[in-house]
């Protein structure tokens, strides 16, 4: 006992386990530069994880950035609209429509209330790009364009931006300035088209008018000739110019009538054939039978390259494959890169503005016709004043009447053809282009420097999220500060993982293991004012090494001069005998049951100081045994004869065999492997120890922790180089 005590170095002074509130009481500083040490820590333990996280997010990124085909986008801009941006709704009069033409200015009206999210719509149609692709001489389809295409208005502004991303900035300015330009003339043969009614409606009037208006001058010249009367008295003429003027406004309250509905029959057969919806977006995927053909062909590519090595090229095998490769090369050649997956449809705009034109064109007619019926009615009034007239006086009248009136119709109808030539000629459309695209301005995509930058930064961001997520949720003691913060005992040891293999392959892990199991023995000689002489080592699980633990502490303390005994009480799965190369004919259980006496039984081994009594022949009830009085007094006469004892006893998962043990013996080492043991595990072992009885939990020694090199140095160098470590952990 003396000689084994006077082998311990100086014992380490004690961590203190700090309980909540006293940590709270710390400095803020210490505080913070505790945790900041603990996150390094968890960091550098879980540093392969964060690492291959980290740099698979990041590898990805860069694969897809550098393999992704190089996008260059040009934008044209456009303005939509009045000069004063987009009506509110409001109607527009005669006056600021610009021109005579009331059905005419009705439609200028109605086109200018489309808002930008209209115009963004229009420009996204398929006839448009269809039109855009014509034009260009591109083979590809309307569907491809349009997914390359981003319309976006700009925000409390007329003004539209047509972005339009290809795989060179020339192409990709023109197809941009084609939409513009195809777009722009698009709303002018929208507006030209209903103008072009009105001019077929004026030339169709006019030389009708015409007539009219010579025969009612040539009539009135004659019978001025015939009766030698060339003017009326002044009050006749007044009376006969208001009933002129009626009757002229009535006319032309009858022409706006004909024209409205000349122009509305027009409008309704646009409308009949315009559908009320339009696909509004396709989401365009690669053609299946792309990749289906191109599979085939490097298929045949291998099978013909096969063929080529043990056959002619005039052999029947290589002619047939060069004829399937070279039909299966002509249909990839005819099969379109992309087709469309599906479509949305939305409202068809040009049909929503189609029937806005033939409200308003209704209410034309309803107007113009309530216009002729008042008028009408005033003519009536005025007429028994001109019937009053003597019969030449009256005939004049209604003759003055008559060519006044058609010079006015046909007038009218002069200057509303020429305002009609005017708008078809001058395009009505409200939209024009304000910048062309330029294949000097463009943006590239992807990015190389902002794709890098985002993939590093969020690569760090998951990487760290991955560790501090896999320390959330295992539930393993990784290290010394684990087990003292969760379980609130000390740790009497660490003990490095040592491989399976042979010293070479261990040189560095080799001594530290050792210094560890000095350690635990130190730790044990000083872990109470009493030091214990009968201690139980257990564990929660079945492997987490507390047999091994158990024997190298044996071995350690033997070492040190001191005469120990192991006993094998695991009568269960007993494997002490196998670790110290020894027979296990007899042992503990024929002790307990009188079939072999105690001295008999126990053998001594190739290590110096160190005995070991086996568990025995399997016994029908170990409880039983291990809780007699018979194992007291074995206890008891161990104690007498060795300066320790070391009992290896069973793991506690599912069995009451340690805490029986743990009764008996002066204190209980709990075995917990950092690499398998989980917290339930552990925290039920626990409670089981301390459910009966009063069991001395000594401590926890940590096993399995993976050591680091920089703890090894040349100085564990023959330090106890004599201990035949094991190299498996099992039990």
């Amino acid at each position: 006992m003396n000689s084994l005590s006077s082998g311990f170095a100086a014992p380490r002074p004690a961590t203190p386990v700090l309980a909540p509130d006293v940590m709270a009481g710390a400095t803020d500083p210490m505080a913070r530069e505790l945790d900041l040490r603990r996150l390094a820590k968890v960091l550098w333990r879980r540093r392969r994880l964060f690492l291959m996280v980290f740099a698979g997010f990041f590898i990805a990124v860069a694969l897809f950035t550098f393999l992704k085909p190089r996008q260059y986008t040009t934008q044209v801009k456009l303005i939509a609209g009045s000069a004063g941006g987009f009506h509110s709704g409001s109607e527009t009069d005669e006056n600021e429509a610009g021109t005579q033409l009331p059905v005419l200015n009705a439609l200028m009206a109605a086109s200018g209330v489309q808002s930008a999210e209209t115009y963004a719509e229009l420009i996204q149609q398929t006839p448009v790009a269809q039109e855009v692709a014509s034009d260009l001489g591109l083979h590809v389809g309307a569907g491809l364009l349009l997914s390359r295409l981003t319309v976006r208005p700009v925000t409390n502004t007329s003004i539209l931006g047509i972005a339009v991303a290809w795989s060179d900035p020339v192409t990709s300015a023109k197809i941009a300035n084609q939409f513009a330009t195809v777009f722009v003339e698009h709303e002018r043969q929208l507006i030209a088209h209903q103008a072009d009614s009105a001019i077929t409606f004026l030339q169709q009037e006019l030389p009708e008018a015409e007539r009219r208006m010579r025969a009612t001058q040539e009539a009135l010249s004659a019978y001025q000739e015939r009766t030698g009367i060339a003017d009326l008295p002044t009050q006749t003429a007044n009376d006969i110019s208001t009933v002129s003027s009626i009757e002229a406004k009535e006319s032309q309250a009858e022409l706006d009538e004909h024209q409205a509905q000349a122009t509305l029959a027009s409008v309704q057969a646009d409308l009949a054939s315009t559908p009320a919806t339009i696909v509004g977006s396709q989401t365009v995927s690669q053609n299946p039978i792309v990749t289906q053909l191109q599979t085939q062909i490097s298929t045949l590519t291998m099978q013909l390259n096969t063929a080529r090595k043990q056959y002619t090229d005039d052999h029947p095998t290589v002619i047939g494959l060069k004829s399937q490769l070279a039909e299966a090369q002509r249909e990839l050649k005819a099969q379109p890169q992309a087709v469309v997956a599906g479509t949305a449809t939305i409202p068809n705009p040009v049909y929503q503005q189609l029937t806005q034109q033939a409200a308003t064109l209704q209410a034309q007619i309803a107007s113009a016709q309530a216009l002729a019926a008042t008028l009408k009615a005033q003519r009536e009034r005025v007429r028994p004043t001109l019937e009053a007239l003597p019969d030449q006086s009256r005939r004049i009248g209604e003759l003055q009447r008559s060519a006044k009136s058609s010079e006015g119709i046909y007038d009218a109808l002069q200057r509303r053809y020429q305002d009609a030539l005017i708008t078809r000629t001058t395009a009505l459309s409200d939209v024009s282009i304000t910048q062309q695209a330029s294949p000097d301005v463009f943006s590239v995509s992807p990015n190389v420097l902002f794709n890098l930058t985002v993939g590093l930064i969020l690569g760090l961001a998951l990487g760290v999220t991955a560790v501090f997520g896999a320390e959330f949720f295992d539930d393993r003691f990784r290290n010394e500060d684990d087990v003292k913060e969760r379980l609130g005992l000390p740790v009497l040891a660490q003990i490095p993982q040592l491989e399976a293999g042979d010293w070479k392959a261990n040189a560095w892990v080799k001594p530290l293991s050792i210094e560890a199991f000095y350690q635990l023995v130190a730790s044990l000689r000083y872990s109470s004012g009493s030091p214990p002489h009968t201690i139980l080592f257990t564990s929660a699980d079945q492997g987490d090494g507390k047999s091994t633990v158990a024997v190298n502490t044996a071995v350690s303390m033997g070492m040190m001069s001191a005469r120990v005994l192991i006993v094998d009480a695991d009568l269960r799965r007993p494997t002490v005998h196998q670790k110290l190369n020894v027979t296990n004919d007899r042992g503990l259980s024929d002790v307990l049951v009188g079939l072999a006496p105690f001295p008999e039984t126990v053998k001594a081994t190739e290590h110096p100081g160190v005995w070991v009594l086996t568990s025995g022949r399997p016994a029908p009830n170990p409880v039983s045994l291990l809780q007699s009085q018979g194992f007291e007094r074995l206890l008891k006469r161990a104690r007498e004869r060795f300066d320790f004892v070391i009992v290896d006893g069973p793991a506690l998962r599912s069995i009451v065999d340690p805490v029986v043990l743990g009764n008996k013996v002066e204190g209980t080492v709990l075995v917990i492997n950092s690499a398998r043991s989980e917290g339930r595990a552990v925290f039920g072992a626990l409670a089981k120890l301390r459910s009966v009885g009063l069991v001395n939990v000594l401590g926890v020694v940590l096993n399995g922790v993976k050591p680091d090199a920089r703890e090894y140095t040349d100085y564990y160098l023959g330090a106890g180089q004599s201990i035949a470590l094991p190299t498996k952990t099992a039990g």
